[in-house]
């Protein structure tokens, strides 16, 4: 029968893809498995006795990182820790290694060492970092796509040129006052960018009428919310950007159109919009009225707390404008 040492010696070195490197509080190499020298292309003989920091990290934040976390975690608190670190093989290539380093006592329980196994990932953060990349380079056609539209719309409407982009901003505070996920955040300045892009199929006249509308005329001006959406549905956001525009002149009592959403049937990020929306709308000049001033719209929103507006997303309007200074662009 194979005895305790020989069986536990054989598991690691059979483990051709997994390096198990053992060491001494000094860093000192004192094992190297088969593993090990697949993953680095360093023989056994070639590093054990040598301090394993100078063969293998090629990076000396890294290094600095990784001796403070074994420091803290095994040496102080004798206790396991993993990290992500990159190492460099014997021939200089570039390795991302999953590190799960464990202390090693003597039969007293006193620290001597430290055994670390590591897993070569380069492949999975090389298609990682990959992937990142073609987003992000997705993302910003996206956007580009998006201000595109949005010019369109103010060129028809000039008078009314920055107020999607001005809404995004108090949008933007008001979620961050919030303590909302940047995600979220993101979604939701994307959103007030174009939450009026439906203007874009009402006649530039009635957008720029210096009259005061009459009920066909703001019928028409209505449909902007659900133009928008049928513009946008298909376009493939991270977020619920179509459905955020569709919804931000929906009302908490129901008041509100298209389609008369009432309370927790209207997204917290259309919710949002709606009040940024008023504010920026009533603090600014329009072509049939002079600016009504940003007092009016702050008692305009706080008069409807409760029954237009979402309490929360009120008072933290309220205090980013009266307490904190923001101010539009």
């Amino acid at each position: 029968m194979m005895d305790k040492e020989a069986f536990l010696k054989n598991i690691l070195e059979s483990s051709s893809f997994i390096s198990i490197i053992s060491t001494d509080l000094n860093g000192m190499i004192l094992y190297w498995n088969s593993g090990a020298e697949n993953i680095f292309g360093y023989k056994a003989e070639e590093v054990v006795k040598r301090e394993k920091i100078d063969i293998l990290y090629y990076s000396a934040e890294d290094s600095k990182i990784t001796s403070e976390k074994i420091k803290s975690d095994i040496i102080e608190h004798k206790k396991g820790t993993s990290c992500i670190i990159k190492e460099l093989t014997k021939n200089g290539r570039k390795l991302w290694i999953n590190m799960t380093l464990t202390p090693r006592l003597d039969k007293n329980g006193d620290l001597i060492g430290i055994l670390g196994i590591g897993e070569d990932i380069t492949e999975r953060k090389q298609a990682e970092e990959e992937l990142q990349f073609s987003l992000k380079q997705l993302r910003k056609s996206l956007e580009g796509i998006v201000y595109a539209m949005v010019k369109m719309v103010e060129t028809r409407d000039p008078y009314t040129a920055g107020h999607q982009r001005r809404v995004a901003d108090l949008s933007v505070a008001i979620a961050r006052e919030m303590n909302l996920p940047a995600d979220q955040i993101e979604g939701i300045d994307m959103a007030g960018i174009v939450h009026d892009i439906g203007k874009i199929s009402v006649p530039s006249e009635i957008l720029s009428s210096p009259a005061r509308l009459t009920n066909i005329q703001f019928e028409m001006i209505k449909t902007h919310a659900q133009v928008g959406y049928d513009i946008m549905e298909d376009i493939e956001f991270p977020w619920s950007v179509a459905r955020i525009a569709l919804q931000h002149h929906e009302r908490l009592d129901g008041s509100g159109y298209p389609n008369g959403l009432k309370g927790d049937e209207i997204l917290l990020e259309a919710k949002i919009l709606a009040v940024a929306d008023v504010v920026e709308a009533m603090a600014s000049h329009r072509p049939y009225r002079p600016a009504l001033g940003m007092d009016k719209a702050l008692e305009e929103i706080s008069s409807k707390r409760g029954t237009f507006f979402e309490p929360e997303i009120v008072d933290a309007c309220l205090r980013i404008i009266k307490e904190k200074g923001f101010k539009f662009d």
